[in-house]
């Protein structure tokens, strides 16, 4: 991006006063999305002050309204626009489809006991989402500003596409770490653990086949924890059980439950 702003022309005057252009926006289905992120992002915030039971399942409430939102608009709408009636997608569809994975999960989290570490990755999908509706249709929009024109904008613009990407990252490590915490209060007898337990392996599951940064972040820990295990003083009998189980991991990894992205939109 030039740092000449004068060479630039300047940016089209919206339309009508920011009452009538905010709702406008308001209306369509994108600021219904918006509000369910900040929804998530605000009820996050008061919970970590207080952890509050109500504002837990506000905030997952928040996360079933936007990611319902984008699957309503990719299953039903489009579908629609397309060939006039709705059609139900396929099983290998939907599980191959992040945003219903994580509508799912959202839904388990909402319906069981509140487990605080939970919320840390919706909450981190919210601040991105909430950062570049803000910068590329509220504020454009509303009150015509734009990274252009507006250094706070050209910082979040800056922001985002510096740390978008390790955000992605991330969420992975921190799934990763959710699960080994659900195991231990799986054997500890925590209420509805083994249940909560089992839904979100295989949740993980299929994000290690889907999702490039939930590999990564196995492979990173799998570095790591390799490091550990082989030093001296690490008993023989850890170590054993250690490759034991990384062995049996390594080989659950390879049944496939997911479809190559490839062949689910063919079968489409």
């Amino acid at each position: 991006m030039s740092t000449n702003n004068t060479s630039k022309p300047a940016a089209p005057q919206p339309q009508g006063t920011v009452k009538e252009r905010f709702l406008a926006l308001a209306k369509g289905l994108q600021f219904a999305w918006f509000a369910g992120h900040v929804v998530v992002l605000l009820s996050t915030f008061f919970y970590v002050f207080g952890f509050n039971g109500y504002i837990y399942r506000i905030a997952y409430l928040g996360v079933l309204h936007s990611f319902g939102i984008i699957g309503y608009q990719q299953y039903y709408l489009k579908t629609k626009s397309t060939t006039g009636a709705s059609n139900t997608p396929s099983l290998y569809t939907l599980i191959n489809d992040e945003n219903v994975i994580y509508f799912i999960q959202a839904l388990m989290w909402l319906l069981t006991p509140a487990f605080s570490m939970s919320l840390l990755p919706f909450a981190l999908f919210s601040l991105f989402h909430v950062l570049r509706y803000v910068q590329n249709t509220l504020l454009p929009t509303v009150l015509g500003l734009t990274k252009e024109n507006n250094t706070m904008l050209a910082s979040v613009d800056s922001f985002t596409r510096t740390y978008n990407e390790r955000c992605m990252y991330w969420v992975g490590t921190t799934e990763i770490a959710i699960l080994v915490v659900l195991v231990f209060r799986a054997l500890l007898w925590y209420p509805s653990s083994w249940i909560v337990l089992m839904t979100y392996a295989l949740f993980i599951k299929i994000r290690y086949e889907t999702s490039k940064y939930t590999k990564a972040s196995f492979s990173q820990c799998r570095v790591r924890l390799d490091g550990v295990i082989s030093h001296p003083s690490i008993p023989p009998v850890v170590k054993s059980t250690y490759n034991t189980m990384k062995l049996k991991l390594i080989d659950i990894s390879r049944y496939q439950l997911t479809k190559p992205k490839e062949a689910v939109e063919k079968s489409n």
